[in-house]
């Protein structure tokens, strides 16, 4: 299928309704918006870890300080857990502690150790945090919704033949389906082709041994040796990508039933008497299963003169739909039925001989035939038992109301798309009303008839099998089901792809074709609730994820700029702790540089109590001329230069006031 263009992929908030309204909501955004925002969640997190240090260091600042004197590695910690902005930088630190005490200091591993292991768990954590932020993408998922403009179906000009308009649009989306069907219905599924719909592909369940759809007697294996497909009831949310919550879906189910048949009373052999008649003289076969209307009263002639005529293996399919007095192929009674739609599928092998005895009623070939090979030796081939074989399929459809368990019959796509009166048992609301109008617009493309009629021989799968033209590799004897398992395959491919053509709206549309969507109002319009699975162009995220990162992080940074100042006010307030307060600022690295200054002699000082401690204008200090450089200190002797020239610069004990 091809890739959906990001033009009409929805950005945005939305819900996805299979978390629900408070896990499934998301925003998608393009994916330059996303990579921005993927990037700020990663440096915010950060930002949390810094803040998150910051209150676990000022907690254990604070439970350690006391008034008794300590020695230097006490304050030495207490400066790590005071000064230190990040985790890294205090694990770095509280390394060096322990090595550079190692050999004099009291206990120095047992001191630093708490102190390395709470900044790595939190450097750990956060680091961990900030990769997986990226993981409200993952929580979000790669379903997005279309937007487009173009929603609907395409509808032919009134003036336009029915059957010409339907086999134009019919044919490029039986193709596609057909392709996206072998490479995501089998067990080895192409990935790289399966990741367009909610669904890479739609599981059916296989019946043997079902019961004839028709005339007992016309099924090859008799009343119980029909084979069945059933979809199952597919949910239209789940399944379909259809976005609603639960009391907005449907369940869809469609079951097709076929058998091989015999044919044996049912066809005529004759020669072609008319001169006038390209087949003059031919053999030729007429099937009787059915009048084309206006046409024939019988249903297909073969000419026996085709087989000579180096012609590969040709199908021919017709369709009746139940309650359709509008049926170009009216079944004999013992084909016919009112509850389901029919496709007869005719097969005629012509030209092809087969490697082996073939025992398949659809491909049966045990006639042995000599033929003469390249090298002039003689090898046995098989040609058909037949020169016509039938397989007759009956296709059904229903629905049901997941909320209140009712289900429609079993029945033919007429019965839904001519009769609205079947929904009403289910009791369905306006929503769930539109997805099935939806699903029942595009019930006659799903029939067998529309995947055959469209590619004739190619959708065979013997076909695939065939070399040189005209050579048939061995089949087994269940070929027929190979088949029929096929054709259902390409169905619910064109199911999944034109639930999804209708929101995105089709992508060729004939000259004179309109696209009509179905009547809505906004809060249902369906072209806007179609969930499809897109690796490129856009990115979405949890909203419930980015929010929990915003409001932890945003708290942990309020928490981390409030807790000092409020705490030191409660203090001040009752006076309890002041001393605690007052150690946490004079620890602080300015206050340590005016400590150092201050007992040097340098510089005029105020503000010993805040956070920042100033100096009178124009003052300046550093390191003496003298300083030794094995064990710099400042000392009393250091240099000063003020702001009044009436003091002299000099290198010996300065007073801190002016002229003093």
């Amino acid at each position: 299928m091809s890739q959906i263009p990001g033009s009409i992929i929805y950005t945005g908030a939305w819900i996805n309704w299979s978390h629900g309204r408070l896990l499934g909501s998301t925003i998608t955004l393009l994916d330059g918006h996303g990579a921005l925002l993927t990037a700020f969640l990663a440096i915010f997190v950060t930002a949390a870890g810094s803040a998150c240090w910051q209150i676990l260091s000022y907690s254990m600042y604070q439970r350690r300080a006391t008034h008794q004197y300590r020695d230097a590695l006490h304050h030495q910690v207490q400066a790590i857990f005071r000064n230190t902005g990040t985790s890294a930088i205090a694990a770095w630190q509280a390394v060096q502690l322990h090595w550079y005490w190692r050999k004099q200091g009291n206990t120095p591993l047992a001191r630093t150790l708490p102190v390395f292991v709470l900044a790595l768990l939190n450097l750990l954590f956060f680091g961990l945090a900030g990769i997986f932020s990226s993981q409200v993408t993952k929580a979000a998922g790669n379903e997005v919704l279309i937007n487009s403009p173009h929603c609907g179906f395409p509808v032919p000009p009134r003036e336009a033949t029915p059957s010409a308009a339907f086999d134009l649009l019919q044919l490029a989306e039986t193709l596609t389906a057909t392709t996206y069907s072998q490479a995501c219905y089998g067990k080895a599924k192409d990935k790289l082709q399966c990741n367009q719909f909610v669904r890479p592909s739609l599981s059916s369940t296989s019946i043997r041994n079902a019961t004839c759809p028709f005339s007992p007697n016309l099924c090859w294996y008799g009343a119980t040796g029909a084979y069945a497909i059933d979809s199952g009831l597919l949910d239209s949310f789940h399944v379909l990508g259809i976005n609603a919550p639960t009391s907005q879906r449907i369940q869809y189910r469609k079951l097709t039933t076929c058998s091989p048949i015999h044919m044996k009373d049912y066809h005529d052999v004759l020669n072609d008497t008319d001169p006038s008649q390209i087949a003059y003289g031919d053999t030729l076969i007429n099937i009787n299963l059915g009048e084309i209307v206006g046409v024939s009263n019988y249903t297909f002639r073969y000419n026996l003169h085709t087989f000579v005529d180096n012609i590969g293996y040709q199908l021919t399919s017709f369709l009746a739909i139940a309650g359709s007095p509008t049926n170009s192929w009216v079944p004999v009674p013992a084909l016919n039925r009112t509850d389901g739609d029919i496709t007869l599928a005719l097969l005629t092998a012509n030209s092809i001989v087969y490697e082996e005895p073939v025992a398949d009623p659809f491909y049966s070939a045990s006639n042995s035939t000599p033929m003469a090979e390249d090298d002039g030796t003689n090898a046995s081939y098989y040609s058909p038992d037949y020169d016509v074989t039938a397989i007759a399929c009956m296709d059904q459809h229903q629905f049901c109301n997941p909320v209140n368990h009712k289900c429609t019959q079993l029945t033919g796509s007429n019965m839904f798309t001519q009769n609205n009166a079947q929904f009403l048992p289910l009791k369905f609301n306006r929503a769930q009303y539109l997805t099935a109008e939806q699903i029942s617009a595009i019930m006659l493309s799903l029939t067998t008839h529309v995947g055959l009629h469209a590619r004739g021989a190619n959708a065979l799968r013997a076909s695939e099998t065939v070399h040189n033209s005209f050579f048939q590799i061995g089949l087994p004897d269940t070929q027929w089901m190979i088949e029929v398992s096929s054709w259902f395959d390409v169905a619910m491919a064109k199911l999944q792809a034109k639930m999804v053509q209708y929101a995105t709206g089709p992508t060729n549309v004939p000259a004179g074709y309109s696209v009509i969507k179905l009547p809505s109002d906004a809060s249902l319009d369906i072209c806007k609730n179609q969930i499809i699975r897109n690796n490129s162009g856009t990115t979405s995220f949890s909203v419930l994820g980015v929010a929990i990162i915003l409001i932890v992080g945003s708290l942990l940074i309020v928490t981390s700029l409030v807790l000092e100042p409020a705490l030191g006010f409660a203090r001040r307030q009752m006076r309890r702790n002041e001393y605690k307060s007052l150690q946490y600022i004079a620890d602080g690295t300015w206050q340590l540089q005016r400590l150092a200054y201050e007992e040097a002699g340098q510089g005029h000082w105020s503000g010993g109590a805040n956070t920042v401690p100033l100096t009178r204008k124009g003052d300046t200090m550093g390191l003496p001329r003298n300083a030794d450089v094995k064990h710099p200190r400042l000392g009393r002797c250091g240099h000063v230069t003020t702001s009044d020239p009436s003091i002299p610069e000099a290198d010996s004990l300065i007073v801190t006031g002016k002229g003093g």
